[in-house]
């Protein structure tokens, strides 16, 4: 019986990986399932449209719900109660960004006081989306690159061994799009073709250049290749010996970067990351900064593909302003003349003190600096449940370990759930266990 346990670990496992593949073999995947080619913000959107809606009542009002929101795949253990309103915003939002319809120099904002519901966004969000990376249409995929067989090579090896073996492949940091490998000029021509053949009403959208750490292989193979007289240049660099591409199961590191409270390091390691001296040294730069020797542990490189979340926005507001051209420039660096092409959804969750920071220059006669932020942060305010089954609800959930969320066809049906008295097994103070029972009206 023992064993089950192993064999439904191993079917988890087989179901969310696939064999790498060659480049070839992904842009013909792409055409029949557009969805794993999809950006940051039409991915979102999908992972959250991909498990439906239903009919809540809220306010005596029915109104549709996406279920993502009701953590399903965690029996709602972080499912966000109530503030339905508030979440469809979000979603509509992230409908006109993932559109280019408008919004996208916009950095959505979650506001509202302690416990409504702003940390249970992020954890949903995270589960949400690792299970959907599981699923077929929701696959996410990146490159990895091999530059061992090349011939006299250090770069991406960091050996001299000419043998290869699987610990030659080397997968881009950052998550770099598949697309972005193709020649601008090509992969416009194939993001068009890919479109065209979908009919979706909102278009895949690849402008990003290939990320710094991948483009030192491609340049390291195209130098080779060229110099040898090699016709079919990119075919060569594109070969299934130095390129493949490969699927990742979404998470924190991995297309989700999180910004804790408590995180620190200078503005630059916070979003990006930082040098390593010892991996300079090991690759013999000649005295320049390869990118094969950057950390890619800031937040952003981190949720470069889909999401980035900065919690507790206000003890980060000074990386606030420096957030401010990411989501239209979709651009960083990592040092002078390194440039990062970004393609992530930014959301930042603050508490109301996050107004106070934002308004300390207010007063300066019109020239605040901080005046281009505000514009640009657009506001979802998560609030209190003054809705009375929501609020039982939410008492049952902290004083049992009921998860699953309310559902019901009519209020008469929520009635009864609010009328329904709860039993409990208490402990007193000779350890002895009694079992107690709350009438409705002390949990209502």
């Amino acid at each position: 019986m023992r064993r089950d346990y192993l064999h439904a670990a191993d079917e988890e496992l087989d179901g969310a990986y696939e064999e790498p593949m060659a480049l070839a073999e992904y842009v013909d995947a792409a055409f029949e399932r557009p969805s794993i080619a999809s950006h940051a913000s039409k991915y979102l959107l999908e992972a959250i449209e991909s498990m439906g809606t239903r009919t809540v009542i809220e306010e005596g009002e029915e109104i549709e719900r996406y279920r993502f929101f009701d953590d399903p795949h965690n029996d709602g253990e972080h499912a966000i109660l109530g503030n339905t309103e508030v979440l469809n915003g979000f979603v509509d939002d992230l409908r006109t960004i993932a559109a280019k319809r408008g919004k996208g120099e916009k950095i959505l904002w979650f506001d509202g006081p302690t416990a409504t519901g702003k940390s249970e966004l992020k954890r949903c969000l995270i589960n949400g989306l690792r299970e959907y990376s599981k699923t077929e249409e929701g696959r996410r995929y990146t490159v990895e690159w091999n530059v061992a067989n090349a011939s006299d090579t250090r770069g991406l090896s960091y050996t001299d061994s000419d043998v290869e073996s699987e610990d030659d492949w080397y997968e881009s940091p950052v998550q770099a799009h598949p697309f972005t490998v193709f020649p601008a000029e090509v992969r416009r021509s194939l993001v068009a073709d890919l479109n065209g053949d979908s009919g979706d009403h909102i278009p895949v959208v690849v402008d990003e250049a290939l990320d710094p750490f991948s483009r030192e292989a491609y340049g390291y193979l195209e130098e080779r290749y060229r110099r040898a007289g090699t016709g079919e240049l990119f075919s060569k660099i594109a070969d299934a010996r130095h390129l493949r591409v490969k699927n990742y199961v979404v998470d924190v590191g991995k297309g989700i970067g999180v910004l804790h409270s408590e995180d620190d390091g200078s503005p630059k390691e916070r979003l990006v990351g930082s040098w390593m001296p010892g991996m300079l040294r090991e690759l013999d730069s000649r005295g320049r900064k390869n990118p094969q020797a950057f950390s890619y542990d800031g937040v952003l490189s981190q949720g470069n593909g889909l999401l980035t979340v900065v919690e507790d926005a206000t003890q980060h507001s000074d990386l606030l302003q420096k957030l401010l051209n990411v989501p239209d420039e979709g651009h960083v660096k990592l040092d002078k003349g390194i440039g990062m092409d970004i393609d992530t959804q930014l959301l930042i969750i603050s508490n109301p003190d996050l107004d106070v920071e934002l308004d300390k220059f207010a007063d300066r006669n019109g020239r605040d600096p901080l005046k281009a932020l505000k514009r640009r942060l657009d506001r979802h305010e998560f609030r209190y449940l003054t809705n009375l089954s929501l609020e039982t609800e939410l008492v049952r959930r902290e004083l049992t370990n009921e998860t699953a969320v309310w559902e019901a066809d009519s209020y008469e049906e929520l009635a009864a759930r609010i009328r329904e008295p709860l039993t409990l097994d208490v402990r007193d103070g000779h350890g002895t266990v009694r079992t107690r029972e709350l009438a409705p009206h002390a949990l209502a």
